[in-house]
């Protein structure tokens, strides 16, 4: 197994398809994007975990009788590129929403999410601040928010005209707002 910029990947140079990586045994979690392969962090950290339930849990509590329908990984979402053919990419978000029904299948997500947020530990902060936001960019995630548990910040980006605008920074105990999710809000404590 080779390093990649921080982010331990399978085999530098090769490209899996999704059928090879669901083959792969199941007591390992691999995410595809453009088809490397990118094994899962090992057992999350406390902290990492709690932030990730609390922000869930406020999420569920926020979208309860809404058709949008939030997540936690590990549940596969299997996202279009429209940038290249036969991209293969297969990725599992801590926490999203789907607003759309049809792309909800029994064994995943087929479709971008409308919004995801990613928790960032120092094994995944290079992966999830530069690939999975080039990968959810151009799959028309529609908002991205990585929160940052050591420095209390929350990025936010959102997509317009098929482009992330720059980031926004949200500081510890400000309150971040929803752009896609009209009335959510969150406030890192």
């Amino acid at each position: 197994m080779s390093e990649i910029e921080g982010t331990s990947a399978l085999k530098q140079g090769e490209r899996f398809t999704i059928a090879q990586r669901n083959a792969w045994p199941g007591d390992e979690r691999w995410e595809l994007i453009g088809g490397v392969a990118y094994n899962m962090s090992p057992a999350l950290r406390v902290p990492h975990q709690r932030l990730t339930l609390q922000f869930a849990a406020s999420l569920f509590n926020f979208l309860e009788g809404k058709p949008c329908q939030p997540f936690i990984s590990p549940v596969d979402v299997y996202l279009p590129d429209a940038s290249a053919e036969n991209e293969e990419t297969v990725v599992q978000p801590d926490v999203f929403v789907v607003c759309d029904s049809e792309k909800i299948k029994d064994d995943g997500i087929h479709g971008a999410p409308d919004f995801i947020v990613e928790v960032l530990s120092d094994s995944t902060a290079y992966k999830d601040l530069t690939i999975k936001k080039q990968a959810y960019e151009r799959s028309g995630v529609r908002e991205y928010w990585i929160i940052n548990p050591d420095t209390g910040s929350i990025f936010i980006s959102l997509l317009d005209q098929g482009h992330y605008l720059p980031m926004t920074e949200i500081l510890r105990g400000n309150r971040a707002t929803s752009t896609v999710l009209n009335g959510f809000t969150f406030t890192l404590r």
